[in-house]
């Protein structure tokens, strides 16, 4: 059962502990704190919920939520590092509690995603809140297939179990999520090293979309302040935001 004891087996710092909230259902636990933080809210803050029934990824685009079939966490803080690390850092923590947690290995698809065998299993979107000087951190990770609620068509999406398990496992994978993301926090010229053993697509060709026009060229690698490193016909190029894909 998800309630905020229940992650203290995999939580050890008493100020999270502190932080951590659960409700059934909310809309979006983005949007929820996101409220809580710009009313004046002390941070940090801490929102898990059974069911979202707005769930938001990047650039707006829906986020399939079905209850209890995922985990649904957000995470309001003020950042102590660079602004440019927090969503490497919480791709790292995902990957490795995941890793720790089922065995599993996902790969890292820049800039907010993972991957298990090629295919989204997890969602990472950080919004920035400036005047208050905060971050919201929200990550959503597909656990297990649900026949009510089928999984979108629009990318190819997979989940880290092929059915339901007999206990819960989102407290164990939040608490994890928790403490290594803390750790990396605390660290933070690990983050980049660690997410460049666990990126997917290096070597590849891709596409960048962006606001801009396409790029097309090979990822050769990532920057200390996770930018993607394109190889192109004009050089090398940085890349900072944009949604990538395989060329065929």
């Amino acid at each position: 059962m998800l309630t905020p004891n229940s992650l203290n087996p995999w939580l050890d710092d008493p100020h999270l502990r502190a932080a951590v909230a659960t409700q059934a259902t909310v809309t979006s636990t983005n949007t929820v704190l996101k409220q809580t933080v710009q009313n004046g809210a002390t941070l940090p803050q801490i929102l898990i919920a059974g069911e979202q029934t707005a769930g938001v990824g990047r650039h707006g685009k829906p986020f399939a939520s079905p209850a209890d079939a995922g985990l649904y966490l957000s995470y309001a803080f003020h950042p102590q590092i660079s602004r440019a690390l927090i969503t490497p850092a919480a791709g790292v923590a995902l990957q490795q509690a995941i890793e720790t947690q089922f065995g599993i290995a996902t790969a890292i698809k820049w800039v907010n995603d993972l991957q298990k065998n090629g295919q989204k299993v997890a969602g990472i979107l950080a919004e920035a809140l400036l005047e208050q000087n905060a971050v919201v951190l929200g990550v959503g990770v597909d656990i297990f297939p649900t026949p009510t609620a089928p999984l979108p068509t629009d990318q190819p999406i997979t989940t880290l179990l092929d059915e339901k398990p007999s206990t819960d496992p989102r407290p164990e994978l939040a608490g994890r999520f928790l403490t290594n993301l803390m750790r990396l926090f605390a660290n933070p010229d690990t983050i980049m090293p660690i997410y460049r053993t666990k990126a997917a697509w290096i070597g590849r060709q891709i596409t960048v979309s962006s606001t801009q026009n396409p790029l097309t060229g090979i990822i050769s690698g990532f920057d200390d302040n996770g930018a993607l490193l394109l190889k192109t016909a004009q050089g090398t190029m940085v890349v900072t935001t944009g949604t990538i894909r395989l060329v065929d």
